[in-house]
């Protein structure tokens, strides 16, 4: 697969091969720089060395002073000097970085990691015992905290394919979004269209519109996606828009980008992707023939009991597409190239 424009991620240095690690070693994952750099173009960083901490370096690790305390409740200290508190370089570090993360459009962490863990970091009380695995890195949470909606994820759990197609999914959405929506300038055809031969695939137009409608028009073209991942939450997010005149542009930006992350954020299951595919057949219902119907729902049916790939259902509808001149369902982002059509889920 040939990705004419690749997305800017971040990533952690050691991801990448480099010899940055406390013990002067390296965490290199061939799914991210083989699979994923096929359409990511990263922006690696250690934040250990930028802050001096040299390779190789004595090892830290998050102390807390009691079970149960607050994720941001933590200090990165030494585990063999306890003096050695690098808390507020690790988070003033992260500060500086945000400029150089604006155009970012999601960010890789290596796990376990006191500066960059996402989840599940081991936390440690004043005499070195373990008390929970509730812990966040502390350059990680920075970040998390500076860009509330951007795409993350861990290296180990991206080895993990349906992990992977959700944050490629999330990936592709935040671009989108930025290049579509808060763009400084209107007529950007969507991420999506990057992604997609040049045949006439769904996606969202390139006419200037206003800010308004520009949001309204990315939710109609990601309804159906969303609706794949969580209905009621589609649905409020419907609502929201009903009444986003009375929001300001900033106001209603934040509101829409973060209700479509969370969205996207939930793995999307057979059974709600299902309800998706019925309601993009019942759009073009009307132009097929008895016997194409049947073929259809059959063919839906066995997606839904797992007999046949998304793709299958998704070549089909494509198919059909032509034939209808409702600019709706042309639209339909879950149309497009899923990552799994674009060799982006299986690596070996």
């Amino acid at each position: 697969m040939n990705f004419s424009r690749k997305i800017p991620v971040g990533i952690s240095q050691c991801a990448m091969g480099d010899a940055v690690r406390f013990n002067g070693g390296h965490k290199h994952s061939k799914v991210c720089t083989e699979l994923l750099g096929q359409c990511f173009d990263y922006v690696p960083l250690c934040p250990e060395v930028a802050i001096g901490m040299g390779v190789p370096r004595k090892p830290i690790h998050l102390l807390v002073e009691k079970d149960g305390a607050p994720v941001d409740a933590v200090r990165v200290i030494g585990v063999d000097d306890a003096s050695v508190d690098v808390t507020a370089p690790l988070r003033d570090y992260a500060d500086s970085v945000v400029p150089e993360l604006q155009k970012v459009r999601g960010y890789i962490f290596m796990q376990n990691s006191p500066s960059c863990g996402l989840r599940g970091v081991r936390r440690y009380l004043a005499n070195g015992h373990g008390i929970d695995s509730e812990g966040v890195g502390v350059f990680a949470r920075r970040l998390q905290q500076q860009f509330p909606h951007l795409p993350m994820e861990e290296v180990g759990r991206l080895n993990n394919n349906e992990l992977r197609e959700n944050f490629l999914t999330r990936v592709f959405a935040y671009d989108a979004w930025f290049r579509y929506v808060e763009s400084d300038h209107t007529g950007d055809a969507v991420a999506q269209e990057d992604y997609n031969s040049a045949d006439k695939r769904p996606g969202i137009s390139g006419r200037p519109l206003s800010f308004l409608a520009r949001v309204i028009e990315f939710y109609t073209a990601y309804k159906y996606l969303l609706m794949a991942h969580h209905q009621d939450k589609t649905r409020a997010l419907g609502k929201v828009l009903a009444d986003a005149k009375s929001m300001s542009e900033a106001e209603l930006a934040f509101e829409v980008r973060g209700r479509i992350m969370d969205i996207l954020s939930r793995p999307a299951s057979r059974k709600d992707k299902t309800n998706a595919l019925m309601h993009s057949a019942g759009h073009l219902s009307e132009f097929l023939d008895k016997r194409e119907k049947a073929e259809l729902k059959d063919l839906i049916e066995d997606y839904r009991v797992g007999h046949k790939p998304l793709s299958a259902v998704l070549t089909m509808l494509r198919h059909y597409l032509p034939r209808s001149p409702h600019s709706f369902i042309h639209s339909q982002v879950l149309l497009a190239a899923e990552p799994a059509e674009l060799g982006l889920c299986d690596f070996s």
